[in-house]
């Protein structure tokens, strides 16, 4: 009796294995991670032998539970901008990406940087980079209304597309920040093992991330220094010439460019005084290193010097290209009244 009972025991030891564990409703992601809503299940298995004959399989009942929706994202800040004074429609850009494990939707904002610049945006609005190649185009990027949905493990580009103020100068920047928040709301409370709960998994927990990209100014920064000397009167000649009635006065203006571009259809200006008259065809220009050239009053000859007004009032000089380091220099006479 005990030899059998002692076999009936060792015979009822029962081996129990994990078995039939299922995953339905979605795949794993590109990332590796399970697509929210998945449901999982799972079934145990007891596998025993009475003696030395196997028995039936004894299943456990089923457990099941679905992922939950993991909420994250990044906000990166593509290479910053350079742009010039006064200019329209300059992209700033962006991109969004959902790292999360389902699709999500994001509600985008620009703003600007308060400190740690020289000067602030006042008109921009947020597009979507259509082709992705980090500027505005007009009639194919498309302006952002609304949250943004973005599908799992996928990527939008933006720009911030602003006009920049005609009052800024050579080196300024701007700082905005382009901001993404989830529409999801989080999940507080004790986990639900039917129910797709969410949970902010982004950097601060919070559901939004930003970063910050810089708008740099690059521009020609000119001045013009003008001088006036006497080069002969009626009684001295040029010899130590005073400015008397009949004396001719010879201004010189003289363009710089301290920026760091060229700065391009140079034209320079100027009155003629009261008490003087102009003297004909004395205007010259040198640009750069270049000799100095006589230039004509004529509008109508390819030298870019003319003069209005008859007798003249005023001069206009195309002083062309001032390259960033150089100067042009232009000169006209007058004779004192």
């Amino acid at each position: 009796m005990k030899t059998l009972t002692a076999h009936v025991k060792r015979g009822c030891l029962a081996l129990i294995a994990l078995s039939s564990v299922s995953v339905t409703s979605g795949a794993l992601a590109a990332a590796g991670e399970t697509t929210a809503g998945t449901s999982i299940s799972n079934t145990a298995t007891v596998n025993y032998t009475v003696g030395t004959v196997a028995q039936s399989v004894v299943n456990s009942n089923p457990t099941a539970f679905v992922v939950d929706k993991k909420v994250d994202l990044t906000v990166t800040a593509g290479s910053g901008v350079t742009t010039v004074p006064a200019a329209t429609q300059v992209g700033l850009p962006f991109t969004v990406t959902n790292t999360g494990n389902a699709s999500d939707s994001f509600n985008l904002a620009a703003t600007n940087v308060t400190s740690g610049d020289n000067f602030d945006i006042s008109t921009y609005a947020l597009y979507l980079d259509v082709n992705g190649n980090g500027s505005y185009d007009a009639g194919t990027d498309t302006a952002i209304s609304g949250a943004q949905t973005i599908a799992r493990d996928a990527s939008i580009k933006v720009l911030i597309v602003s006009t920049i103020p005609g009052t800024v100068i050579n080196g300024n920047t701007a700082n905005m920040t382009l901001t993404a928040t989830t529409t999801s709301t989080a999940t507080t409370g004790a986990e639900s093992a039917s129910v797709v709960d969410v949970v902010f998994a982004d950097a601060g927990n919070n559901g939004t991330e930003a970063a910050t990209n810089t708008y740099t100014i690059v521009t020609a920064t000119l001045s013009v220094v003008k001088s006036a000397v006497v080069v002969s009167d009626p009684v001295n000649g040029t010899t130590n010439p005073k400015a008397i009635p009949g004396a001719v006065v010879r201004y010189t203006m003289v363009v710089t460019n301290s920026g760091a571009v060229s700065a391009t259809a140079v034209t320079l200006t100027d009155s003629i005084p009261a008490n003087t008259t102009y003297v004909a065809n004395s205007m010259t220009l040198k640009v750069g290193a270049a000799a100095a050239t006589t230039l004509t009053d004529s509008a109508a000859d390819a030298d870019g010097a003319s003069t209005t007004g008859s007798p003249v009032t005023s001069i206009s000089v195309n002083a062309g290209t001032v390259a960033t380091g150089s100067s042009s220099r232009v000169t006209f006479d007058v004779t004192v009244k």
